[in-house]
């Protein structure tokens, strides 16, 4: 309880009697700071977006507070005794009646206290807004409504609370911590470089969740175990298929076999759906977006590779063609995949007006892992296989196959975007396929494509289809791929009215260059292989990472990563500066232009708000025809009014006739009223 000798006295909150004291060094008022610093006291703190709280020497008080009420309303600084908490009171209180009031008992009411009716909720709850003559406080007015009205049930002051924004839960599932590829929580060596890291965990923050649940990422591979425990939240399938030769059986036909979507053995692709969107639920793992959903398509196996054929492969677009907002592909071939021409026109209409939203589906392909280029012609002979086979059950160096050419016509749609991997100490994975029409780099693990080389780097731990239903050796652009898939769903999550080619444009803008552009040495002979100047990859023209003008309107682009690394909180804060502010629906409604009196800080305007939202007016500007200007300050709420009291220093309304004009602080004109000499009386507002 507080011990000061600050003035004590009462009110009422939730029907009972409470303690307040008034310090003797404080006062509020609702007015900007600026303004009231003229009368010579202090800020201490804003109490909402329209009223302060300000500082004066006790002697000073009341004399202070004289000059405050001559600029706006102006009030006591009361605190709780008890607590010593603040109780910041306002000019309005909420009034519920015993019974639904008639209309004359309202009027009779409302006239007793000179009270402003600002909303109704029901038809025996009221909010009131005390004016000039009600000759009482909020705080005394309460007490008096309380004490003195037999047909009130109860009158609450409208007080300004003081809340904390709780910050999102971060994940707490056990492997969380070792996946470095979502946060910069681990602690740099030469195996991890924080610029390497997806920062998926700052995007969540800055959006206040994992992912919109509505969102939904598709992933074509090997299969998904539907049963893992980072997929077992509520509905984390959108759907499901798999392919029995031609056929693709989905999860609504009569004999669909969820068991079938997972064969043992076969784990890439539940790994895939895990960095999409494994779930934030305490469990293993957690994925670039948490709470989005996903969409997995199977593929047959064949041999160590997967059947895909073109009429397949236009079965499972046909299928996922208005069910995702994004399709990750970590599958493909060297050194060429061309596809029929079917396909490609099939692929650039969904990108353009396919997917869940009709905005288009961003469609993202795994650069390949044989350190090759994926779109090149010339004389020399590049290998694009590691010159490894298994013979008699181990492996042999057999030599590279080579080529000089290097095809895939995905590279010809603008909405295909195909990911090199990023090693964890932020330099080119030695694998990653590299040259024209590389779009993104993203984190993955590290290794020698010819396992000659120890190599720095990390591998990615996501999901498992087997025993301990987790890896920690996950990687090749096969990861980098659904990493950035995952964050093209935050993307969607933070603004849904994008299409897929602004997702792709954002991604690229705000890809991070500031990477390890250090280069890996020639692969050294061994006894088995003492001639290895086969070895001549990365070739020029991207014999180096350095970023260079291409005429992009998305900026600098490297051969090595792109238009650099995926950077999750720089898209979802581009996405979210995209959103487009709702047009407010303020007008001037009123102005008192010829008070009673002098006109010295007592002129006021009327704001009213005819939209459904509470519009923040902070920085908005009053102006007179003269250009004299008054900057505003506070929120006016939905289908509700704020007067503004006129500083007659910083802006004055002539009685002869003249021009209001209200704009934002960006310089937008939302309303402009003029008057006549005859439309101004004394005492009485003009009515717009």
């Amino acid at each position: 309880m507080s011990t000061t000798s600050n003035s004590t006295t009462y009110t009422y909150r939730n029907g009972k009697k409470i303690t307040l004291y008034k310090k003797d060094d404080e006062f509020v008022s609702r007015a900007a700071p600026e303004v009231l610093e003229t009368t010579g006291a202090t800020f201490v703190e804003k109490v909402s977006p329209a009223s302060t709280r300000m500082h004066v020497a006790p002697a000073d008080l009341e004399a202070v507070m004289l000059q405050s009420r001559k600029i706006a309303p102006t009030h006591h600084a009361y605190y709780q005794a008890e607590t010593d908490q603040s109780f910041d009171i306002t000019d309005r209180i909420l009034v519920t009646f015993k019974a639904a009031p008639k209309d004359a008992e309202l009027d009779a009411f409302i006239g007793k206290y000179a009270l402003r009716q600002l909303s109704k909720y029901s038809e025996v709850d009221f909010l009131f807004q005390l004016t000039n003559d009600t000759g009482m406080n909020p705080v005394k007015l309460i007490v008096d409504i309380t004490e003195n009205v037999p047909a009130i049930a109860v009158a609450e002051h409208d007080l300004n609370i003081k809340v904390k924004k709780y910050d999102l839960v971060l994940p707490t599932d056990p492997k969380y911590l070792n996946q470095w590829h979502l946060h910069t929580h681990t602690t740099p060596t030469a195996d991890f470089d924080p610029r390497c890291s997806g920062r998926c965990e700052e995007a969540w923050q800055l959006l206040g969740n994992f992912g919109a649940t509505d969102v939904v990422v598709g992933v074509s591979d090997d299969g998904c175990k539907l049963n893992h425990p980072d997929f077992d939240g509520t509905n984390k399938f959108a759907a499901w298929g798999y392919f029995e030769g031609s056929t693709l059986v989905t999860v609504n036909d009569i004999d669909a076999d969820p068991n079938k979507m997972y064969e043992i053995g076969s784990n890439h692709g539940t790994s895939c759906a895990g960095v999409i969107a494994g779930e934030a639920d305490g469990v293993l793992t957690v994925g670039a977006a948490p709470d989005c959903r996903l969409l997995p398509i199977k593929w047959q196996g064949i041999g160590s590779g997967l059947n895909i054929s073109d009429s397949k492969l236009m079965t499972a677009l046909n299928y996922i063609a208005d069910k995702v907002d994004v399709f990750s592909n970590s599958w493909g071939s060297s050194p060429e995949m061309d596809l029929s021409s079917n396909v490609l026109n099939r692929i650039r209409t969904l990108s353009e007006t396919g997917g869940r939203r009709g905005k288009g589906i961003i469609f993202l392909w795994a650069a390949g892992n044989e350190n090759c280029p994926i779109q090149h012609t010339g004389t020399l002979n590049i290998p694009f296989d590691d010159g490894v086979q298994v013979v008699a059950g181990g492996l042999q160096w057999v030599g590279v196959d080579t080529s000089q050419v290097f095809s895939h016509n995905l590279t010809t749609i603008p909405g295909v975007m195909h990911i090199a991997a990023l090693a964890s100490n932020a330099q080119r994975s030695h694998y990653s396929n590299y040259g024209n029409a590389i779009s993104l780099c993203a984190a993955s693990d590290n290794g020698h494509n010819y396992h000659r080389l120890t190599l720095r780097g990390l591998g990615i731990v996501t999901a498992d289809g087997e025993s301990p239903l987790f890896t920690d050796r996950f990687g090749g652009t096969s990861s980098a791929t659904p990493l950035v898939a995952g964050i093209a769903g935050l993307i969607i999550s933070a603004n849904p009215n994008l299409t897929a080619l602004e997702v792709i444009n954002i991604l690229e803008q705000t890809a991070s260059k500031d990477l390890n552009f250090t280069p890996y040495p020639k692969t050294p002979p061994a006894s088995f292989d003492m001639d290895t100047s086969w070895d001549i990859s990365p070739v020029a023209p991207h014999h180096t990472g350095a970023f260079i003008n291409i005429g992009s309107a998305n900026g600098t682009w490297s051969p090595w990563f792109g238009f650099g690394k995926v950077d999750a909180l720089k898209a979802v804060e581009k996405a979210l500066s995209l959103i487009p502010a709702t047009q407010p629906s303020i007008k001037i409604k009123s102005a008192l232009i010829n008070p009673v009196g002098s006109d010295t800080n007592k002129e006021t305007v009327t704001l009213k708000n005819t939209g459904t939202s509470a519009v923040l007016i902070d920085g908005w500007v009053l102006s007179n025809q003269t250009n004299k200007k008054q900057v505003l300050s506070g929120t006016i709420p939905a289908n509700g009014e704020l007067t503004i009291h006129l500083i007659s220093s910083s802006i004055s309304l002539t009685n002869k006739g003249g021009t209001i004009k209200l704009s934002n602080g960006n310089g937008t004109e939302f309303d402009r009223k003029t008057y006549t000499k005859s439309q101004v009386i004394i005492g009485f507002e003009t009515i717009f």
